[in-house]
């Protein structure tokens, strides 16, 4: 099989997620022959590593300005050379557009958002998300190539295989007409990006309002870590949406997971599965989330966490 991973670059810098694709590209099929598009600005940087990772082809594709429907023009030429019987790419704001933009530009389907794939009777079953992230549904495609956005951290990072050497092939795209970037504001970021973060602190319904937020700050701060929260205090406008935490919201793999008055649904579970070890704190002694914690601790949060800051600054002397 010829797996095609669209690999996004930015400023000389590959994206983490794409990384990821291999892992899933490879649990499509082991001994599958795998090329790349490298796909932004500052692209050269990128083809080593792409090449560590055991691809075959890199099609390298510059473009500082990118559009989805440039990427997908670039992205239709690989295909023409390459042949692709899937296509892999990120599900971010650029492969929320640009997988069903290449279903129609291909005469083919897509599948969006998935966190986990299986071979059944030689077919990749892909599972995604389904009711607002109340359920997981299985999808196959019919036609080819099979187009598929996967969710970021729903796989871990492919590991680099050393030396090895991949043959380069530049595209070449006019912009689509109609279609130019005016501007392009950055997002101010302090810290890590909560599904790169090594600690999260995550609140959930049962802090009651968005004043509890305050206190894991407080404690996310003096351990080196990011707050984060689940669904229903996101829609009641306790924490902002985009530290959402679940598979509705960002999927995340700390190496310490501290969930807050968090029931434990199970969109929120899955979204932190991940997680190399999870304590949760919560006064209900049958809510979910004790079924994956690695440490749980029974209490009313607004004793436990105060009692937790203070022996942390006790230890730490801060």
């Amino acid at each position: 099989m010829n797996i095609l991973i669209i690999a996004e670059v930015n400023d000389g810098v590959l994206s983490p997620a794409s990384a990821e694709l291999f892992t899933a590209a490879r649990a499509i099929s082991a001994d599958a022959d795998i090329n790349a598009v490298a796909l932004g600005s500052g692209i050269g940087s990128s083809v080593a590593i792409l090449s560590s990772l055991s691809v075959s082809r890199v099609f390298t594709a510059e473009a500082q300005n990118l559009t989805s429907a440039l990427a997908a023009s670039f992205i239709q030429k690989a295909v023409a050379e390459s042949g692709p019987g899937v296509i892999l790419m990120t599900e971010n704001d650029l492969g929320a557009d640009l997988a069903p933009q290449l279903a129609v530009r291909l005469n083919t389907a897509a599948v969006t958002g998935i966190v986990a794939v299986r071979v059944e009777n030689d077919q990749a079953v892909f599972t995604r998300p389904v009711y607002g992230g109340n359920a997981l549904a299985d999808f196959t495609i019919e036609s080819e190539p099979q187009i598929v956005s996967i969710r970021p951290k729903a796989f871990a990072p492919a590991a680099e295989v050393g030396n090895h050497t991949a043959e380069v092939f530049e595209l070449a795209a006019e912009p689509p007409a109609g279609v130019r970037v005016l501007e392009r504001v950055a997002v101010q970021q302090q810290g890590p990006k909560i599904e790169e973060a090594k600690i999260v602190v995550g609140g959930g319904r049962g802090l009651g309002g968005p004043e509890g937020f305050a206190q894991l700050k407080q404690l996310a701060d003096l351990i080196g870590g990011v707050v984060g929260a689940s669904r229903p205090p996101c829609d009641q406008g306790w924490w902002p949406e985009s530290g959402q935490i679940g598979i509705t919201g960002k999927i995340i793999s700390p190496d310490l997971y501290i969930a807050v008055g968090i029931s434990g649904s199970s969109q929120h579970v899955s979204g932190v599965s991940g997680s190399k070890t999870i304590v949760a704190i919560n006064k209900d002694t049958e809510a979910n989330i004790f079924k994956v914690a690695t440490y749980g601790v029974t209490g009313d949060w607004k004793k436990v966490i105060p009692s937790f800051t203070a022996k942390i600054k006790e230890l730490t002397g801060r």
